[in-house]
């Protein structure tokens, strides 16, 4: 960010997509209120219009020219604002142009267009949100599924923060008894015994890796898991594919080969966002168009987290599942057709081979079970307060570390360095919260924000 510590300047910025029923566009800054109000004219000046109300009134041209005839407006004076500044909102007509036009209005007034994420990164530096609150409103508006919504929202209430400050303050404490140690070697005050400390640290050190932990499953539930339908053709991948998703988005035929190029669609299965690939049946394909279908089939098969193996349940099942080129540890094998059965299944089922039919839906629930043992491996995090994500890890992970040593350091009564331990940990989950957090990483962090946000 350009301005990173130097908020003077009023910021304005589209603040939803473009081509909706409304344009809602958010300037934030000193001179929010007045750069607005010279685009927006209604029965009061906004400069004295109540605040946190809608007012409906006109957006104009400079010229005099009229942009919307019905605009709503309402202000938001800080600190008491998402920004912590000024804050006006302008609800306007959708479309593109009414936007356009009124965007261009803003930045000839004297506004500047917002760099992505710096409503969010103003609400940062002006302590409306602490670090992991800000980064959870990105993960919010990205959040492929319930599950990942649910705990974005609990990060959003601060219920991450929280925790991660009051392990914070617990080692200041900490801290501060053992630097005392150091000013006031001759005094007999009341301090604790080694032990206790170092019991505290380890008791805290376990905390921390404990919420390390949940770092895979708070990656997939911010970037979701590619899951790939592969198998030889005419097994039924793109029934399947289309009831999953509840709906014909694959063609489905008796004629093998139908699907010759890969089709990836967003999905949610048991709170698990993912990502579904279907892809070409894998034989020995008769033409040069076939055949680049079945390259990228195997290119998906190779970068899949999960692959479901789909397979005629009726055929030869050990000789299909041999022909699976993907490593056992990542397929589910899928015996589809199973009406076509006759009799008890040739193999019985379990998480890594199940049965079903596309065309009746039958088997469905159980390969949902499958897939969440395979992919939260025991571990679910749908009771979880939170589930961090790679920055949050690696910092828990360094302070967890620093602690173990400082825990070292009391071991011999090497005062010093146990304080010196400690507050490389607090530097480390300041970093998450915020506290102390350098300028890169800062950038970092906000630029994956939209503009407007």
């Amino acid at each position: 960010m350009s301005e990173l510590y130097q908020q003077t300047s009023t910021i304005c910025a589209l603040a939803t997509a473009v081509g909706g029923a409304v344009a809602i566009l958010r300037i934030s800054g000193p001179q929010a209120i007045a750069l607005a109000g010279r685009l927006w004219q209604g029965h009061q000046a906004l400069s004295v219009a109540a605040e946190r109300v809608l007012h409906l009134g006109r957006l104009e041209q400079a010229g005099g020219g009229v942009i919307d005839a019905q605009c709503l407006a309402v202000k938001m004076p800080g600190p008491h604002s998402y920004t912590g500044e000024d804050v006006v909102e302008l609800h306007c007509h959708g479309g593109a142009l009414v936007a356009h036009l009124a965007l261009q209005e803003l930045l000839a007034a004297g506004c500047r267009l917002a760099e992505p994420g710096e409503f969010s990164q103003r609400a940062f530096l002006n302590g409306k949100l602490d670090l992991t609150q800000a980064e959870a409103v990105a993960d919010l508006i990205s959040a492929g599924s319930e599950m990942a919504l649910r705990l974005a929202n609990q990060q959003l209430e601060g219920n991450f923060g929280r925790r991660l400050t009051g392990v914070y303050h617990q080692l200041t404490a900490i801290r501060t008894e053992i630097e005392s140690r150091l000013d006031f070697p001759e005094e007999d005050l009341d301090w604790q015994a080694p032990e206790a400390l170092r019991s505290c640290l380890s008791a805290l050190g376990q905390e921390l890796r404990s919420w390390s932990g949940s770092r895979r499953q708070g990656e997939i539930l911010r970037h979701g898991i590619a899951l790939c339908l592969a198998g030889e053709p005419n097994v039924g991948k793109s029934s399947l594919l289309n009831i999953i998703l509840g709906h014909d988005r694959a063609i489905v035929s008796e004629t093998p080969g139908t699907t010759r190029d890969s089709i990836e669609v967003p999905v949610s299965i048991r709170g698990i966002p993912l990502r579904l690939v279907d892809t070409a049946g894998l034989r020995a394909a008769g033409d040069s168009i076939e055949r680049q279908g079945i390259e990228r089939s195997q290119q998906n098969i190779a970068a899949a987290a999960v692959v479901l193996w789909v397979m005629e349940a009726a055929g030869d099942l050990a000789a299909q599942m041999a022909a699976c080129p993907a490593a056992p540890d990542k397929v589910i094998y899928v015996a589809n057709k199973a009406d076509k059965l006759l009799g008890e299944p040739p193999l019985a089922p379990s998480d890594q081979l199940v049965y079903t039919c596309a065309l009746s839906g039958k088997g469905l629930e159980q390969l949902y079970d499958a897939l969440e043992k395979r992919v939260w491996q025991g571990k679910c995090c749908s009771g979880n307060e939170f589930a961090v994500s790679a920055r949050h890890a690696e910092a828990l992970d360094q302070a967890a570390g620093n602690l173990q040593e400082a825990v070292g350091q009391l071991s011999v009564e090497a005062w010093e360095l146990a304080a010196a331990a400690l507050q490389q940990a607090q530097a480390a989950l300041g970093s998450i919260t915020g506290l102390s957090v350098s300028p890169d990483i800062l950038g970092g962090i906000f630029t994956r924000f939209c503009i407007g946000k």
